[in-house]
């Protein structure tokens, strides 16, 4: 078995850190801790392991349960027909994966999830989460509302996505990018989850030209950066 087919299980428990990280998820909001261990059973939910590099999930795959990162992060990416990759977002601790497709019948991925470093998730059975449980639990009706409105937020997400993709220069598309980091963080200063490669990748950009229009724009004051680490300083000149 090849290294990036490895998965680890866990044989222990879903301990009470991975339960913390549960609660505070957009999936489990409004759902108290004690009525995550109840609901858990319900949704085969087990932990899994993940080296840096592996494959979470691959395009190409069949998929019957979702997932949500508990520790580490990973991205979903599509490769295109010349071997071009195109990340499509990236996902940390509390972040949901895979739930649209594996709610349809005999899906098939088309596109990839792999961990950044050590990465653990949780799986979870979306058709059982689809549906009530005998008792009709208020919370088990929570849960299905918040995975309407994670799916929402995740087309809204694309929408955005778009938004920087189609700017007409990649200065525009790195200004675009990184005001809407600054007002989803709330801050000036705001660390975004991509290095400069799955920058470009994400940009639809080529890395060099990235990195050199980074600089330019660093040069100018207009922004600060080091690693992943962003600073917008002063609004960039626009023409008359």
């Amino acid at each position: 078995m090849k290294k990036n087919d490895t998965v680890h299980e866990d044989p222990k428990t879903i301990t009470k850190r991975d339960i913390a990280v549960l609660h505070q998820s957009r999936l489990f909001k409004g759902i108290t801790e004690a009525q995550l261990e109840t609901l858990l059973p319900c949704l085969n939910a087990h932990k899994q392991f993940y080296d840096k590099g592996d494959w979470i999930l691959r395009a190409g795959n069949p998929i019957d349960s979702s997932g949500l990162i508990l520790s580490g992060s990973a991205h979903v990416e599509r490769w295109d027909y010349w071997g071009t990759r195109h990340i499509v977002s990236a996902l940390e601790p509390g972040d949901l994966f895979g739930e649209s497709y594996a709610a349809v019948n005999d899906s098939v991925l088309n596109v990839s999830v792999q961990a950044d470093e050590e990465t653990s998730i949780l799986r979870l059975d979306l058709k059982k989460m689809l549906q009530m449980c005998a008792s009709a639990c208020p919370f088990h009706t929570r849960l299905i509302e918040n995975l309407v409105a994670l799916l929402a937020q995740r087309n809204l997400h694309l929408n955005e996505k778009l938004t920087y993709i189609t700017q007409h220069s990649l200065r525009d598309k790195i200004l675009s990018y990184l005001s809407a980091e600054s007002l989803r963080q709330h801050r000036s200063y705001f660390d975004i989850p991509f290095d400069r490669q799955q920058l470009a990748d994400y940009l639809n950009a080529d890395r060099s030209a990235l990195s050199s229009e980074l600089s330019r724009l660093k040069s100018e004051g207009i922004i600060d950066y080091q690693k992943n680490h962003f600073y917008l300083r002063v609004p960039p000149k626009r023409d008359e």
